[in-house]
């Protein structure tokens, strides 16, 4: 059986040179994620067109803007973590926009920009593979169970369903785990841009279970407070 990373691998084998860059406004997209877009400005419509002509993998990244005048910030480093990505079930609609959804497949650092006359930006990908560390400080068996435990309380509502139990507590590495409960989640964009970051599977467990931890105080502190779902990108 194939494990997550050589899928990975096998999908990414046609990837070569420069990939389209494609950055989202308050959006991180994680590997195992899946995130609906409706995208209208035309350099993302182009860009787009041009993935699927190719091998339709782009990479996604996090768009900053100043918040007192909306204008794109520049990064503070041209080596960035992002995600690699698929586009899926691509629709165009009568307008002009596009309709697509993005699959999250792993983590890659742009290590290269080009500069050319195309209205977005291409780099060139170092594909960045889970860490464990041989000799773990956390029980990962362990640290596993309380993610789906403190995800179940607060996002579940069935919970007690035995049919949950099972499809949850299915075999998954912890950093597929980690990624997957995560990407279901309105984080905050810093949030979300340090577990892309984290390469170590077990801080970036470290990372979540903090975040379930506070969220789960939060809600107990305040049971009525509604758990709302993931918002369109506004691209």
């Amino acid at each position: 059986m194939l494990t997550d990373n050589a899928v990975i691998e096998q999908q990414l084998k046609t990837v070569t040179g420069m990939v389209p860059v494609l950055k989202l406004e308050d959006c991180v997209l994680l590997p195992h994620a899946v995130i609906p877009l409706r995208l209208t400005d035309p350099a993302d419509c182009q860009l787009i067109d041009d993935a699927l002509n190719a091998h339709g993998f782009i990479a996604v990244d996090l768009k900053q803007t100043c918040p007192a005048t909306g204008t794109e910030l520049s990064p503070e480093s041209k080596i960035r973590t992002v995600c690699v990505a698929s586009v899926q079930a691509p629709y165009q609609l009568q307008s002009g926009a596009r309709s697509i959804l993005l699959q999250g497949l792993c983590r890659a650092q742009m290590v290269v920009l080009q500069n050319s006359t195309l209205p977005y930006q291409k780099a060139l990908l170092d594909l960045k593979t889970d860490y464990y560390a041989d000799q773990p400080v956390i029980h990962r068996d362990h640290r596993q169970l309380e993610l789906l435990e403190l995800y179940s309380r607060i996002y579940m509502d069935h919970a007690s369903n035995p049919m949950y139990y099972h499809q949850l507590h299915c075999e998954v590495s912890l950093g597929t785990l980690c990624d997957t409960l995560a990407g279901t989640i309105r984080l905050e964009p810093a949030l979300s841009q340090m577990l892309l970051n984290e390469r170590d599977v077990d801080l970036r467990s470290d990372l979540l279970l903090s975040f379930l931890k506070n969220r789960h105080r939060e809600r107990q502190q305040n049971p009525v407070a509604c758990v709302l779902s993931t918002d369109f990108s506004c691209n």
